[in-house]
């Protein structure tokens, strides 16, 4: 039940990042549209507490948006941003939740743990142009993080054809400050279709404070 509503949430925030740009018509502008959308892969980078808790991991992103000034320079653009990252846990950590007594028994089993994080941002984004293919840009702003731990131990009963099961899983949701920049590479002379390359770290607010993370994206943008 808990893995379905997941699958809820990240459809019903994907909904939102096309709902963001529906409606919208290009514009003359040798790069930037009135409208944008890109998707990403991204390495990720836990630091603070779950920088001990968290080996580097994977994830991707997408966002959607429009711009609120016309093209002369500097844009505006008002851009939802979804993230998701998956890391295994360390051993330490692992073994440190193990340790604790009101969890030691279930947990006792366990052979493996890892986190999933899930972001949503409303980021207001400057883009600045440089050259006729390259712009660079910085946002930040405020949304959503849910971070979730999965226990797993290895699965004995071979004819689920499955590595392993889950023991427990636990999640935590709160808002979240982000904040990032990247630079846009125009692959072709019309405008359009852009390569892009960024750095954002998020930091989880309240129960989450413990959580930063850094993801360093590559990926396409229109």
């Amino acid at each position: 039940m808990a893995r379905r509503t997941n699958y809820h949430r990240v459809s019903f925030s994907l909904t939102l990042l096309l709902l963001t740009v529906s409606g919208c018509q290009a514009q003359d502008a040798p790069q930037d549209h009135s409208c944008t959308l890109s998707g990403a892969g991204e390495f990720v980078k836990p630091f603070g507490t779950d920088g001990k808790n968290f080996n580097d991991g994977w994830g991707f992103q997408g966002a959607g948006g429009f711009a609120v000034t016309p093209d002369h320079g500097a844009r505006l653009f008002l851009i939802v941003d979804f993230m998701y990252d998956r890391l295994d846990a360390t051993a330490a950590a692992l073994a440190g939740a193990q340790a604790t007594p009101v969890v030691k028994t279930q947990l006792a089993p366990a052979t493996a743990a890892h986190g999933d994080f899930t972001a949503v941002t409303l980021d207001p984004t400057v883009r600045i142009p440089a050259t006729v293919r390259t712009s660079f840009y910085l946002s930040g702003g405020f949304g959503w993080l849910r971070r979730g731990v999965d226990f797993n131990s290895a699965n004995p009963a071979t004819l689920t054809q499955s590595a392993g099961f889950t023991l427990d899983r636990l999640a935590t949701r709160s808002g979240a400050l982000d904040f990032g920049g990247g630079v846009n590479f125009g692959l072709t002379h019309k405008g359009g279709l852009m390569l892009f390359a960024e750095a954002r770290v998020y930091h989880g607010l309240a129960v989450n404070r413990g959580t930063t993370l850094l993801p360093i994206s590559v990926g396409l943008r229109w």
